[in-house]
């Protein structure tokens, strides 16, 4: 797919969601009849269910990154200690 279509697919889907969390403000949400709530209201029920997973988550990615940062230092100090041959 060529990337000036694929860019344009992008501003579709993000102008498609961000109509999904405005139309609550603009009044013209034609989903809360189908869904039976609003848009605004099940983000923050997500929101606050999926925040301490995504801390974990993010944690675990930082300790895994400096963990790694860590190892390849240790490498590097001791292929500086040995000399080459």
């Amino acid at each position: 797919m060529n990337s000036a279509i694929k860019l344009i697919v992008g501003i579709i889907v993000v102008l498609a969601g961000l109509y999904w969390y405005a139309a609550d403000f603009v009044g013209r949400n034609v989903w809360t009849g189908v869904i039976g709530s609003s848009a605004i209201g099940a983000f923050k029920t997500v929101f606050v269910g999926l925040f301490g997973i995504f801390l974990i988550f993010i944690g675990f990615l930082v300790a895994w990154i400096e963990y790694e940062d860590i190892r390849w230092q240790r490498r590097e100090k001791q292929s500086v200690k040995q000399p080459k041959q």
